[in-house]
């Protein structure tokens, strides 16, 4: 799973896109945790040129209520590539609602015996894009519409088995030349299919941090939760 992350900056974001970008409104983060549902920057299927800003846990349209939404969005932060099509929380964003999420990085644990030790992924400190699927809902008590997304992951490359060596899943992350067959709704689900598949090795990198990052005292949104980490007094 895939559930701490790091959002880039609207200036970063602009950078890496360019011009013909329009970015709306979403939070910045050094650290940000799946289940506080943090508004993530995306472009979805129909709007190539917009970031626009989705809670993280995605809601399908067909749930009935508040307290459905909240539960459900709790249990879709990730969507497995592989069932995306067939399972009901996501097979109705499957076909016509994929999206771009952009980070710049994202935490997982390696177990090592009885410890679990942090790390953070990142490509080149710049922002990436990692497939996702979006979905509105629709609030029926106040017909607030809600637009919510899910992080879609994939089976481990050989650094990600490494780090995390316990379910060895890492996010789908989609070069450049991929993200017009990914947002087009009219792609065929076998050509979409086929970009379900771990990053070649090489382009990841992390390095170990802190477990400031599971502190429940301290604030975790803060450039140290990036920081290596050296078990050393030298």
């Amino acid at each position: 799973m895939c559930t701490h992350i790091a959002i880039p900056t609207r200036d970063d974001l602009k950078k890496k896109l360019g011009p013909q970008y329009d970015i709306g409104d979403y939070n910045s983060a050094w650290h940000a945790a799946g289940y506080a549902h943090p508004v993530v920057p995306a472009v979805a299927s129909g709007h190539r040129y917009s970031v626009l800003g989705y809670s993280w846990g995605l809601v399908p349209a067909w749930v009935k209520n508040t307290a459905a939404a909240a539960d459900i969005a709790n249990k879709t932060l990730n969507a497995r590539g592989e069932t995306m099509w067939e399972l009901p929380s996501f097979r109705d964003a499957a076909p016509g609602g994929r999206c771009l999420i952009f980070l710049n990085g994202f935490f997982e644990w390696r177990h090592e015996g009885r410890e679990k030790q942090p790390w953070f992924i990142y490509t080149d400190h710049t922002p990436f894009a990692v497939g996702g699927l979006c979905s509105a809902w629709v609030n029926p008590d106040t017909g607030e519409v809600l637009h919510t997304t899910s992080i879609v992951t994939t089976p481990a490359n050989d650094l990600m088995a490494y780090i995390h060596n316990e379910k060895q899943r890492m996010p789908l992350i989609l070069p450049e030349a991929q993200w017009d067959l990914w947002l087009d709704a009219a792609s065929p689900a076998a050509e979409v299919s086929k970009l379900v598949a771990p990053l070649p090795d090489g382009i990841l990198k992390g390095h170990r941090v802190s477990k400031l990052i599971t502190s429940r005292t301290q604030n975790t949104n803060v450039p140290e939760v990036q920081h290596e980490f050296r078990d050393t007094l030298f």
